[in-house]
């Protein structure tokens, strides 16, 4: 599968983990699978990707493989033969499909039995386990517990989905943070947006650059504002703010995924705010629901107005109470 040639830029911040893979890369100890968890949008896919060319050839000690390198050429046409990158394919129609096929990742077997055609590690990335069923987090499995020689497989997770504790533990776990506000303006930056426009951007997304990007636009925008004060108006009786969020959320996929993250964000923050440690648990608790709830409207593709809607529900008993 080709790359954007973003995708092949500098990753912002986490230095930790960096340093944790340049490491055991020069070891020469090397795990045959790497599981990359956090938040979606801080750059874990990016991450994985550096790692992966790192190995294909780079091995200066550097992460930043451009677009203008030999293997950064290969990889964004999708044509270096030791590399694959497994996402969710699109459809006829132009759409990203739900999942990804379970057929994709059997095929790592077949991919992984060969030797390497340039000579040195033959590597696979998932982007991202979240997006597998059942099936093919098997076949993951069946790759992990048979590792070939020279071989690495780098799993995603957004953390939106339970992992199978097999997988887990068949593979060195790297956690990846939400970046800082200054990293966070710098890979949005980075990425082409002026100043202004990234300071907005990052309101939408605090510590995700990569979530940021995917719902910039006016209309995203204005999803997330309505979003907050249908919430800000729970329990009253003008029901004029709920309408507007439901209908302005219903427009994209963009919109919808604005309005889920504002409240997200929104029940977070009062989450970090919140003294008592039991109340702090509830309002973190609703958080992640609205998060899974995302993932499984994005799966099922659920109408985007009643998911908003089930998304106010979920956070209603906590603002009616004053939790």
């Amino acid at each position: 599968m080709s790359v954007d040639a973003a995708e092949l830029g500098a990753v912002v911040g986490h230095d930790g983990a960096k340093q944790e893979f340049l490491t055991a890369a020069q070891s020469g100890r090397l795990h045959h699978g790497w599981l990359l968890r956090g938040p979606r949008g801080v750059g874990k896919a990016r991450l994985a990707l550096q790692f992966a060319i790192h190995l294909l050839g780079r091995g200066d000690g550097s992460l930043a493989a451009g677009e203008t390198s030999p293997i950064g050429k290969l990889v964004m046409a999708g044509s270096h033969p030791d590399l694959r990158i497994i996402r969710r394919p699109i459809d006829d129609a132009g759409k990203q499909k739900a999942e990804i096929p379970v057929d994709s990742v059997r095929a790592l077997s077949e991919f992984f039995s060969l030797r390497p055609a340039m000579g040195g590690w033959r590597i696979a990335i998932i982007d991202a386990l979240d997006e597998l069923n059942r099936f093919g987090s098997n076949a993951i499995l069946k790759t992990l517990e048979e590792p070939p020689a020279k071989a690495v497989l780098f799993l995603i997770s957004h953390g939106e989905q339970l992992l199978l504790p097999t997988i887990r533990s068949r593979c060195h776990e790297v956690r990846l943070s939400v970046l800082g506000e200054a990293e966070t303006m710098s890979a949005l930056i980075q990425a082409g947006r002026s100043t202004g426009d990234a300071e907005q951007m990052a309101r939408l997304a605090p510590g995700r650059p990569g979530r940021a990007v995917q719902l910039e636009g006016d209309d995203a925008t204005a999803a997330a504002a309505a979003a907050i004060e249908a919430v800000r108006g729970i329990g009253g009786s003008d029901a004029r703010a709920l309408h507007a969020s439901l209908q302005v959320s219903g427009k994209s996929d963009a919109t919808l995924a604005a309005a889920l993250e504002a409240l997200r964000n929104s029940l977070q923050s009062r989450a970090r705010r919140e003294l008592d440690p039991l109340a702090a648990g509830g309002w973190a608790d609703a958080a992640l629901q609205i998060m899974r709830l995302e993932a499984e409207a994005r799966g099922l593709n659920q109408d985007r107005a009643q998911t908003v809607a089930a998304a106010l529900a979920i956070a209603a008993p906590l603002v009616q109470s004053g939790a």
